[in-house]
């Protein structure tokens, strides 16, 4: 199990738990752990897209483009066309975290308020590799070694109320052939799918069972590099958000699990579920071009501001490559910032952001030390403080994160999974810990988290 826990904590941003980019590589059973980061922040929960599983450029270029973005997007302003199910009209009172040990998983179910908990349940997982989302008040396990999107019954948490089958091969036994990564609830009837093996987004409607829930797809290949030649022919979708009047997704544009070339972000138009072309002057049809590269995650500040960490080259051994960063996209003009922060002033990979504000943002960064272990940092910045006093205090240091996640309230929860303390951990905006010890979530470790009715 020690060489189990060493391979889920290095692999921080180009796999994520289970993501191979080439089904040719993907095992028949997953020894990669789940790493949840931040999805979906417009449906309140900062928890949730993978990096391998979670999750450089000189900084005085991007101090010229602050100005730009100094006046953020209002994307409740933008959401005139069609239903956005990102503000949930049900109340969100409970947490539900999602467990693995990479053979089997679980479940624990708790309150993030007025004072959190976390009781494990006695129901096993489906799938040991999953994770959960709140997306428009619907509660899905993303099931992604089964290939299945679960809708959970909120009635009987964690039960399934219903199962979406996502893949499409012939081949029974095999896993991983969609890979279901993120999703997002556009409206009751209508939720897109990431999957991280196929080159298309699902479109589902999560109110039905079985395979007829899923209604219709939107074809990537037109936005995936050509330098990604790798034999599943999709671009690595990794999160989905709701930004202005357009959906955001991350590609990570890895062949064998190195990115080669910059990562992107394809913009999808709800109103019409088809892609857009960003820059009709070439001839090619064009995504967003990022700064860096292997984007991981992302987060929408309540403002509309969208904030991207890109983790760049992962390596398994020291020394680290430290070529990625934070920066932001402008969701109209889908101009890049540019990295307001690198991962070398950060000294590791940047796996997991939440946005706290419009500027503040807390970071999940893995260290590699010698013998190839790791140790993650939870560290607070300020993207809008001027140049070399962007990066704050560390919050938190320890063995190994599963995800971050804001609640509701205002407060972040850290999933240790440090063998010896695993656990939630909860802090205040401020940096002090809420809890006194790991909240405990049973028999196996924390790996991914969602705030629910």
């Amino acid at each position: 199990m020690a060489s189990r826990a060493s391979l889920f904590t290095l692999t921080v941003a180009a796999l994520s738990a289970g993501c191979f980019d080439d089904a040719a590589l993907r095992p028949a059973t997953d020894d990669l752990g789940v790493v949840d980061v931040p999805k979906n922040p417009l449906d309140v929960v900062d928890a949730g897209a993978d990096v391998a599983s979670p999750l450089d450029a000189d900084l005085d270029a991007a101090d010229a483009d602050d100005a730009a973005l100094d006046a953020p997007k209002d994307s409740a302003a933008d959401a005139d066309d069609a239903p956005d199910a990102a503000a949930p009209a049900c109340a969100l009172d409970r947490v539900l975290v999602t467990t693995s040990n990479f053979v089997s998983g679980g479940y624990a179910l708790g309150r993030f308020a007025p004072t959190p908990s976390l009781a494990p349940s006695s129901v096993m997982a489906p799938d040991q590799d999953h994770v959960p989302v709140q997306s428009g008040c619907v509660i899905y396990n993303l099931l992604r070694g089964n290939d299945v999107l679960a809708v959970l019954d909120p009635t009987d948490l964690p039960n399934v109320a219903r199962r979406i089958p996502l893949r499409t091969g012939s081949d029974a036994g095999a896993r991983y052939q969609a890979n279901p990564y993120d999703v997002y609830t556009y409206a009751p009837n209508k939720a897109y799918v990431v999957q991280y093996a196929l080159p298309r987004i699902a479109v589902v409607d999560p109110s039905r069972d079985g395979a007829e829930a899923v209604l219709r797809s939107i074809d990537l290949s037109p936005v995936r590099s050509p330098d990604d030649r790798d034999a599943s022919g999709s671009p690595e979708p990794t999160a989905i958000v709701r930004a202005g009047r357009h959906v955001f997704v991350a590609l990570q544009n890895l062949n064998a699990f190195t990115p080669v070339t910059n990562g992107t972000l394809a913009v999808i138009d709800p109103a019409t579920d088809t892609l857009l072309d960003i820059d009709g002057s070439t001839p090619a049809f064009d995504a967003v071009r990022l700064t860096g590269r292997n984007p991981v995650a992302m987060d929408v500040t309540r403002g509309g501001r969208l904030v991207v960490v890109e983790s760049g080259v992962v390596v398994f051994t020291p020394p680290q490559m430290l070529d990625g960063g934070v920066e932001m996209i402008d969701p109209v003009t889908y101009r890049p910032s540019g990295f307001l922060v690198t991962e070398a002033q950060l000294g590791g990979d940047i796996k997991g952001l939440v946005m706290l504000d419009e500027a503040r943002a807390w970071v999940v960064v893995t260290q590699l030390v010698a013998g190839g272990a790791a140790s993650e940092r939870v560290v607070e910045l300020n993207l809008d403080a001027p140049m070399g006093s962007r990066i704050g205090a560390t919050i938190v240091s320890t063995g190994s994160i599963g995800a971050i996640a804001r609640d509701p309230s205002g407060n972040v929860w850290v999933l240790d999974r440090t063998t010896g303390r695993a656990g939630a951990r909860v802090f205040n905006p401020l940096g002090m810990e809420v809890t006194t010890a790991p909240l405990s979530s049973g028999t196996y470790p924390p790996a991914g988290i969602a705030f629910v009715p």
